[in-house]
């Protein structure tokens, strides 16, 4: 027996710290504190930076969620992932290098929080990134819990972040109608009206779905329309109740890829569907281009009239 037990404690001192303290893809503010002080840990923070000068994680660095993104208004590429070379140069000044463990923080308000943080942890994803997680619940879970806030700014040392780009997770336009042509699966996160066609986005956007895709409303993957997330459990029942599997080719798209990020997070992060990928550009690239198809479910007067 005492053989036995020696190997047993030579096991787990020989098990390499990383593999040890695996980092689940969803963390809750328990884990967050139980694991704050690890040397390799960095809280990011992405609310604007007056509030995060308010309150944030202690030690959290903070990089509002705009950054993360090109601007809405660049007419070629709006809301979508900027160059590689400019995402290094935001993370490494952040003090995040390849070998971090990047904990994603919202505020916490709501879906569309959680949709935000998700959003960022598919861009590191992309960048090939190793450990990175959603704080479930955001900022106000973590305060909820009983833990401290600390105010002002942080300004970490800048250090070198270089992306090892997975080149797999990027889905364009033309992909995208690959994959559809294909029979893969599409996931439309949007709202109902938008959805059926009876909005868009603007002007310029063709109203209307992607053809064949399911509907599944972003806000649903939490509980409540919180920052929570629904249980593995919850999302299998509704991800089945919307006949959306949950293995197998997707594309999940809303209208900038944000709200979409969350139902690809929960295919992809929470119940494991590795071929699970988000359409960055969405219906703000896709409706804008005549020669993809798109289906109105509702038209409720002709093309092109005022109704």
């Amino acid at each position: 027996m005492q053989i036995i037990l020696s190997l047993a404690l030579l096991f787990v001192l020989s098990v390499p710290p990383a593999v040890a303290a695996e980092v689940l893809s969803l963390v809750d503010a328990n884990w967050l504190a139980a694991n704050l002080k690890r040397p390799e840990l960095r809280v990011l923070d992405i609310q604007e930076a007056e509030d995060y000068a308010r309150f944030h994680v202690p030690g959290a660095v903070n990089a509002p969620y705009a950054r993360w993104r090109t601007s809405s208004k660049d007419p070629k590429a709006p809301s979508m992932l900027p160059p590689v070379t400019q995402l290094e140069d935001l993370i490494g000044g952040l003090g995040i290098d390849n070998a971090s463990t990047v904990v994603i923080v919202p505020t916490g308000r709501g879906a569309g929080d959680l949709a935000a943080a998700a959003r960022v942890f598919w861009t590191f994803k992309v960048l090939g990134h190793g450990p990175v997680a959603v704080l479930d619940g955001g900022l106000v879970a973590w305060a909820q819990a009983g833990n401290p806030v600390q105010a002002g700014n942080q300004r970490p040392e800048r250090v070198q972040y270089t992306a090892n780009v997975d080149a797999s997770q990027i889905i364009t336009a033309e992909t995208a109608k690959e994959r559809l042509d294909a029979g893969a699966e599409f996931v439309d996160a949007r709202s109902e009206g938008e959805f059926v066609g009876l909005f868009t986005g603007s002007k310029a956007e063709r109203p209307g779905t992607i053809p064949g895709s399911d509907h599944l409303p972003h806000d649903w993957i939490a509980v409540d329309g919180s920052a929570s997330m629904r249980s593995p459990d919850a999302l299998k029942a509704l991800f089945a109740a919307r006949g959306i599997g949950t293995e197998g080719e997707q594309v999940h798209f809303c209208h900038s890829g944000n709200r979409a990020a969350l139902t690809w997070f929960a295919a992809y992060a929470v119940l494991g569907n590795e071929q699970a990928r988000l359409y960055d550009g969405s219906t703000m690239e896709w409706a804008r281009r005549p020669d993809l198809p798109l289906v109105q479910h509702i038209q409720l007067c002709a093309p092109g009239a005022s109704c």
